[in-house]
C-alpha cells in the first residue's frame, strides 16, 4: 500500500447493501497527499467479502483484509496495524463521508498541527449543505461538553495521527462502548505527547450516520450492560476531572450517566431472558454497583438533581421502572415523578 495523507479504516460485516455507498464516498474524496482505504472483512453470511475484493481489484487505493468473525474491535485493530498514512479516520460500513469531508478536516488539522480534529454528523442522507474547513476551538476543559454534544463516544468522526493511534488498540473484551475507551486512550496519549493541545471542532457535518442501524439499548438487549457502562463512565469521569471540566458541564454529564444506568436497570426487568425473580435479583445487584454509589454521593455533595437520583439511591426497582417506561413512552408520569423527587429533596438542588 502506498503511503497517503489519510487512510480510512472500514470494518465490514454483512454490509453488502450499504458498502457501495460507504466505499464510493471514500474514493470520491479529493485529498492533498492522497486517500487510501482498508476494508476489513470480518466474515458474515452475505457477499460483503467478495464485494470488498472487487473494490480492491478495481482501485489500488483499496486494501482488503479478511478475518474470520473476530468482531469489530479486532477488525479496526487489523486496519490500524496495516495503515500507511499520516492520519487515520474510521468509517462504519453503513455510513458515508460527505463530499469534501477529508480535505476540510485535513486543512483544519494542518492549520493547527497539534490539535485533535473532530466533526459533527448528519442523519440526512440527502444533505447537500456545503462542507468547508470551518472549525471552532475548544480547550481540554471542554471534554465533558464535547461528550454531551455527541462528539466523543464514537471513533468515526475524528482525524487521528497515525503515529499515535497505531500505539493503541480497541479493547476486544468489550462488546459495548469500546469506542469510547479507545477515544479516551487516544486523548490521554495525545495529552502526554502534546501537552496543552486543543480540540478543533468542525462546524459542518462531515459524516452521514445511518441511524437505522441496530444495536442501541432501545433495539438490542445487552445482559452485561450495567456491568460495562460503569467502567466506561468511571474512565470518562476520571478524564473529565483531570481536564478540569467546569461545574456547568460536569453536572449535566452526571445526569446523563445516571439516566443511562437507570434505563439499563429497567431494561434488565423488561428484557432479560431469565424468570422474573432472577431478573429482580440481577437488577438489585446492579443498584449496588460501587461506581453508582460514588456518583450518587458526588451528586448529593454538589446538589445535582436528576429524576433518577432518589430511585437509584433508594434502590427502588418500581420507581426506576416507572421512570424509564414513562420516558420511553412520553407519558406525563415522567414529569410528575421528576418534580415529585425534586420537591422531596427540598426543591433547591440544581436542575440544569
Amino acid at each position: 500500500m502506498q503511503r497517503t495523507a489519510v487512510c480510512v479504516i472500514v470494518p465490514v460485516w454483512n454490509a453488502e447493501k450499504t458498502l457501495p455507498r460507504c466505499v464510493d464516498s471514500i474514493l470520491a474524496q479529493q485529498v492533498e497527499g492522497g486517500v487510501s482505504c482498508i476494508l476489513v472483512d470480518d466474515g458474515g453470511s452475505d457477499g460483503s467479502g467478495a464485494l470488498c475484493d472487487r473494490y480492491a481489484a478495481g482501485d489500488d487505493r483499496v486494501t482488503v483484509i479478511h478475518q474470520p468473525g473476530n468482531g469489530v474491535s479486532a477488525a479496526r485493530n487489523a486496519g490500524l496495524a496495516a495503515a500507511r498514512a499520516d492520519f487515520i479516520a474510521f468509517l462504519d460500513a453503513d455510513d458515508a463521508l460527505r463530499p469534501g469531508a477529508l480535505q476540510a478536516a485535513l486543512t483544519v488539522q494542518r492549520q493547527a498541527p497539534g490539535a485533535f480534529v473532530l466533526w459533527h454528523y448528519t442523519t440526512d442522507e440527502g444533505c447537500t449543505a456545503p462542507v468547508g474547513p470551518h472549525a471552532v476551538t475548544a480547550q481540554q476543559t471542554a471534554l465533558a461538553r464535547l461528550y454531551l454534544d455527541c462528539l466523543i463516544a464514537m471513533p468515526w468522526n475524528k482525524l487521528y495521527r497515525a503515529e499515535l493511534a497505531q500505539r493503541l488498540k480497541f479493547n476486544r473484551e468489550y462488546t459495548l462502548g469500546e469506542d469510547l475507551q479507545f477515544v479516551l486512550d487516544y486523548i490521554d496519549l495525545l495529552g502526554r505527547e502534546q501537552p496543552g493541545f486543543v480540540y478543533r471542532v468542525m462546524e459542518d457535518a462531515l459524516t452521514f450516520y445511518d441511524c437505522s442501524r441496530e444495536g442501541t439499548l432501545s433495539t438490542k438487549y445487552h445482559p452485561d450492560y450495567c456491568e460495562i457502562w460503569p467502567r466506561h463512565f468511571a474512565k470518562l469521569n476520571d478524564a473529565v476531572m483531570a481536564a478540569g471540566a467546569p461545574e456547568e458541564d460536569l453536572l449535566p454529564l452526571w445526569r446523563a450517566e445516571v439516566r443511562v444506568f437507570g434505563e439499563g436497570v429497567a431494561d434488565i426487568l423488561r428484557r432479560d431472558p431469565g424468570p422474573l425473580p432472577a431478573r429482580r435479583t440481577k437488577a438489585r445487584a446492579a443498584l449496588k454497583n460501587p461506581w453508582l454509589a460514588g456518583l450518587l454521593a458526588d451528586m448529593r455533595r454538589k446538589r445535582c438533581y436528576s429524576p433518577y437520583y432518589l430511585p437509584l439511591r433508594r434502590r427502588s426497582l418500581l420507581l426506576v421502572t416507572l421512570l424509564a417506561r414513562s420516558a420511553r413512552s412520553g407519558s406525563p408520569l415522567f414529569g410528575k415523578l421528576d418534580w415529585g423527587g425534586y420537591y422531596l429533596l427540598g426543591g433547591s438542588w440544581h436542575r440544569a
